[in-house]
């Protein structure tokens, strides 16, 4: 993403948002009183694509937002120890953005959020066509487990497919969701170099693609 910009960045108040739901809950664990806040959103799925004309793993790669809010924050060195404890001191709205605009492009698995009432993958199809340009069959694509997210702060349920494509199941560049404002990449890892891709600091990537990496690699090892 060379050509990626950003312009008139600024934060604003979250309100009134269409995926997140910030709460607060307060309860008594054991006769202990605690106070919790969560936020509510989508569940999501994930898919492992593995194109097997190129022998190449299938990942995505766009800017996010939240990646570089964080990125950027830390740059700033806004956070202070106090005893055993860290605290942000500023706000994000308080703080000059100044980091580049790469420091929030992440790689990921092509994923979406469970918005639909449809079969699990029935949406996962219709995310690897519109993200990646594949048409792929329904029952190609493999279930392979689900699990929590974020279970400090969300909770949501996430569930991790696999399927392989060629070549000729390519119909389109993919891209995501133009009139979302999506900006979607396409990144291929050569089989070989999946491991090494997996441990690369220098890419920001999200557990679940870490984890279909090494599921993959135990269950393709070669004796």
């Amino acid at each position: 993403m060379e050509d990626l910009e950003l312009s008139d960045m600024r934060v604003e108040p979250c309100v009134d948002s269409h995926f997140i739901r910030p709460s607060r809950v307060a309860f008594k664990q054991n006769g202990c009183l605690r106070v919790w806040d969560y936020v509510r959103e989508h569940d999501d799925v994930s898919v492992l694509i593995l194109n097997v004309s190129k022998q190449a793993f299938v990942f995505v790669k766009q800017f996010r937002p939240a990646v570089y809010m964080d990125v950027n924050r830390k740059s700033h060195e806004k956070a202070a120890v106090d005893g055993s404890e860290v605290k942000i001191l500023e706000e994000d709205s308080s703080l000059p953005i100044t980091a580049p605009a790469s420091d929030g492009v992440t790689y990921e698995l092509c994923s979406g959020i469970v918005d639909k009432n449809i079969g699990l993958k029935s949406l996962v199809k219709q995310e690897i066509l519109e993200e990646c340009g594949y048409d792929v069959p329904e029952d190609k694509i493999r279930r392979i487990t689900s699990f929590r997210n974020g279970i400090g702060t969300v909770g949501s349920l996430q569930t991790l497919f696999f399927v392989e494509v060629e070549d000729n199941m390519q119909v389109s560049n993919g891209g995501g969701n133009i009139d979302e404002g999506e900006r979607i990449e396409l990144f291929y890892v050569p089989v070989e170099k999946l491991k090494q891709f997996l441990m690369d600091e220098k890419k920001h990537k999200p557990a679940e693609l870490l984890f279909a990496g090494m599921w993959w690699l135990d269950n393709n090892r070669r004796s």
